[in-house]
């Protein structure tokens, strides 16, 4: 702590420091437009001389400003893609220079050029983030989000859904930079449903400052929409077919499509999208598990297998709709109107067979005794005890939607203010009936509806060219509640009799109100420098009732409170040539909610049964990492080293009930994790191929730890956890090739290695995709091909182990596609060179470009 302190103390004291040195300012302006350019490249060299002594990119007001220069002569040149370079000679005698507006000419010739030979970059890196384009995702065209995101380096997307950054789970997955109603129970459902086109770029920030909400242990996943002002209108359409090659069932073609409309008039912009997407997957599901009855002495007396094998048919379909407008009220207002809506319908078709195998040891079983004596998976199987079919046939709709109102005020070029206001709802609701052999039919509904709401405001001030301070306050309010039961029905599926012990009604209530401040400072045009604060005060009510074990309705009920501070600090250093470097810290927090409190129990395996724990607290982290980031010409390396210390770990643990297995999540002592993550962007052989590869090392330790699971009132044995730490790797490979001007094609490829969970491992993964595409009609139209998981081995599988027990679990959500898509783009669009594409970056970085002051 006291090293954190000196930190600050130093960073403190060198906010009194001065560049040394003269500087040049100035301002890119368009001549056609007459509109400021940003991310114009500006550099200054010695008269005579073609090596630039320094240079930096315009900001979005045009402005640029060169430190550190001496007296004498020079040349600044500014150039821009699609602009005549502009040449300005300097002459510096003993005082800074303004050489006012650099007006650019377009230059037609070259931009035509640009547009139609260059490869589009399919990543991008800054030392804080790495942003991921969509658009050269061609694997994923056609896609969801989900598809999308399987492509993005250090991100895991597993067979149900579930998203993890830098081996960890505990990821946020944000929409233009806020949460939009996406949590650990509903996300994987909305992402499965937002198609991949809608997507401009996916933003991953691993250590966020104090500006953004603390939530995710490992960092955040922004999903930048598209957003563009431009000129005019313009607009796509597109559909796609896709279908599934594997078995058992034969199943028909699934499929998507859409419209995309942007237009932008006086001072009016907006953008519509719509699409519809039907799904068609098939999925199979392995569970083998050995369970052990031992005697006081701690010997074996019986072994019972149970086995099932499980395969799953899912159909359904579901409408997208997002739609927003923003009104320049004033040249330095703008109001914005946003939001999106999705319905999905589902129709799940399981089935399986499960069998019970005994083995006996000592001569004593609870089912047949035997003379078996052996290890196991030992040939010598005795007699199948239990075979019996159980099917499952289901419902469902996924309503939900979230809607913004926000306003960004300029209240002079170096003072900004933005406030908005987010309404979000999503629904979750099922109804599945099973069938079992020699059993009646039974039932069980769950009705889930979250409603929150975000108000949010921001502002900035640049009391210099050099700084920046932030500061605003966030409140969250969030409404949730689950309601589940279940019923025993005769052969019309007529309900009989209500199954008790599977009622519960769920309701959570929480607030969160936060405070922050930031302060980044640049030095030399060198040093960069920024630190945080940020401050919540967190609320929680929890209500679940309950029918305890003489079937009378009880309510268990728990409130939270607490405040915590988040610090976060950030030093960067920019070498010069390419070269650059960053350290940071930040402390965080993973919040539990959903399924991981929630306890209901799900039926859907008799012998398996899932439950939340409504005690869990939340784990807190501290992150250190640093980062290096090379750029050459037509190479970029990016190198990073992390630390990850996490308290009150969440994770989910297994026990045994007599023959039923029952799962649950607890929190753990602490954990410790390192890594190293290497990723390389190369563009070789003339534009023919954009190489992107991406390496992770990791390595993670579980601490020791026990637990006494309790359910409805029920207290089972006590639950020892053992310290478990493994090394982990993982490796992706990107290939985008383009052949011609028109015929592109891309390979993406990844492998991971085993990770180490609580009481046991996952297995390793690989898969590989392809894609092609080609245009015609000037770029006007498209047709893309694709194939994803070609080998079909995308599955998640895991080995788990305790007191009495041995388990293999394999599941897999859907198995080898290919799909066909056309796409038609429109339009009479222009693009408007000085503004963003989209506004809803989150670059922390952000925080140290010079920019202008107070006026």
């Amino acid at each position: 702590m006291n090293k954190l302190w000196n930190i600050l103390w130093l960073l403190a004291l060198s906010t009194t420091l001065y560049a040394a040195g003269y500087s040049v300012t100035g301002r890119v302006m368009d001549a056609s437009s007459r509109k400021a350019v940003e991310f114009a490249n500006v550099s200054i060299a010695r008269e005579g001389e073609t090596t630039p002594l320094t240079g930096e990119m315009s900001d979005k007001d045009g402005e640029f400003a060169l430190t550190g220069l001496s007296n004498g002569r020079y040349i600044l040149t500014v150039n821009f893609v699609g602009y005549v370079d502009a040449l300005r000679p300097i002459v510096i005698d003993g005082q800074d220079v303004n050489i006012g507006k650099i007006w650019l000419k377009e230059d037609a010739k070259v931009l035509q050029e640009v547009e139609v030979v260059a490869q589009g970059s399919t990543m991008r890196f800054e030392l804080d983030r790495k942003v991921f384009t969509v658009d050269q995702n061609l694997a994923a065209a056609g896609g969801s989000v989900t598809d999308a995101l399987e492509n993005v380096p250090s991100v895991d997307v597993d067979q149900e859904g579930n998203i993890s950054l830098r081996n960890s789970e505990n990821v946020e997955v944000w929409i233009n930079g806020k949460p939009s109603g996406l949590t650990g129970d509903n996300r994987a459902d909305i992402l499965r449903q937002m198609p991949a086109e809608s997507i401009k770029e996916i933003e991953i920030i691993t250590n966020p400052s104090a500006k953004f909400s603390p939530e995710g242990t490992a960092g955040i996943i922004n999903l930048v929409m598209k957003k563009d002002r431009k000129a005019g209108y313009y607009g796509s359409v597109n559909a796609n077919i896709d279908y599934a090659l594997s078995e058992p069932w034969t199943t028909p073609p699934g499929g998507r499509g859409g419209l995309n409309f942007n237009f932008s008039k006086s001072i009016v912009d907006g953008y519509f999208n719509v699409g519809y997407h039907y799904h068609s997957s098939n999925g199979r599901t392995i569970n083998d598990r050995y369970n052990y009855d031992i005697d006081a002495a701690g010997d074996t007396t019986a072994i019972t297998r149970l086995k099932r094998n499980g395969r799953t048919n899912r159909l359904g379909g579901g409408l997208f709709v997002r739609a927003g407008l923003d009104f320049h009220v004033t040249e330095r207002s703008i109001i914005g109107v946003s939001g999106f809506g999705m319905v999905n319908t589902a129709n799940d078709k399981t089935g399986g067979w499960f069998s019970s195998i005994n083995k006996n040891n000592n001569s004593y079983d609870l089912y047949q005794v035997t003379n078996y004596v052996g290890p196991r998976n030992s040939a010598n199987i005795d007699s199948l005890t239990q075979h019996y079919d159980r099917n499952q046939r289901g419902t469902g709709d996924h309503p939900g939607g979230n809607a913004m109102l926000d306003w960004r005020f300029e209240i002079s070029k170096a003072r900004k203010l933005s406030m908005s206001a987010q309404f979000m709802q999503f629904g979750f609701n099922q109804d599945n009936f099973y069938e079992q052999t020699n059993q009646v039919t039974q039932e069980q509904l769950s009705e889930n509806l979250d409603r929150s709401v975000q108000l949010k405001a921001d502002y900035e001030w640049k009391p210099t060219k050099q700084s920046r301070l932030e500061a605003g306050w966030q409140t969250d309010l969030a409404w949730r509640k689950a309601l589940v039961k279940a019923w025993d029905c005769d052969a019309n599926d007529n309900r009989t009799a209500e199954l008790l012990p599977y009622y519960n009604d769920f309701r959570n209530n929480e607030q969160t109100h936060a405070l922050y401040i930031t302060y980044g400072n640049r030095f030399w045009d060198k040093l960069s420098l920024q630190v945080g604060l940020r401050g919540e005060i967190y609320k929680r009510h929890i209500t679940s009732d309950y029918y305890d074990a003489t079937n009378t309705l009880t309510q268990y009920s728990a409130d939270t409170l607490y405040f915590q501070l988040f610090p976060s600090v950030y030093i960067g250093y920019n070498f010069g040539k390419g070269h650059e470097m960053q350290v940071n810290y930040t402390r965080r927090i993973d919040r539990p909610r959903g399924h991981q409190i929630n306890p209901r129990q799900d039926m859907s395996d008799p012998t398996y049964i899932q439950y939340g724990n409504p005690e869990l607290n939340p784990q807190y982290s501290s992150s250190l990492e640093l980062n290096y980031l090379k750029n050459w010409e037509r190479h970029t390396i990016s190198a990073g080293l992390f630390y990850r210390y996490a308290e009150k770990v969440t994770q989910n643990i297994r026990y045994r009930d007599a023959a039923i297995m029952r799962s649950t999540f607890i929190n753990l002592g602490t954990r410790h994790e390192a890594g190293v993550e290497l990723v390389g962007k190369n563009r070789l052989f003339k534009e023919l191929l954009q190489l992107t590869t991406s390496v992770n090392f990791y390595y993670n330790r579980l601490d020791r730890a026990t637990y006494t699971p309790t359910l409805n009132g029920q207290v089972f044995d006590q639950v020892v956890i053992p310290e478990q730490n493994i090394f982990a790797w993982s490796a992706r490979l990107n290939m985008n090739f383009m052949f011609t001007k028109t015929f592109s094609a891309q390979i993406s490829g990844r492998y991971r290695s085993p990770r180490v969970v609580a009481q046991g491992q996952t297995s390793h993964s690989y898969s590989i995709d392809i894609g092609l595409r080609k245009t015609f009609l000037n770029n006007a139209l498209a047709l893309q091909l694709n194939v994803r998981d070609l080998l079909d081995s995308r599955a998640r599988r895991n080995t788990t182990s305790g007191d009495g027990f041995w388990q293999y679990q394999e599941n897999s959500w859907h198995s080898r596609t290919i799909g066909i898509g056309l796409t038609y783009n429109f339009g009479n669009m222009r693009a408007k060179r000085n503004e963003r594409q989209n506004n809803n970056s989150m670059s922390a970085a952000d925080q140290y470009n010079d920019q202008g002051t107070d006026e």
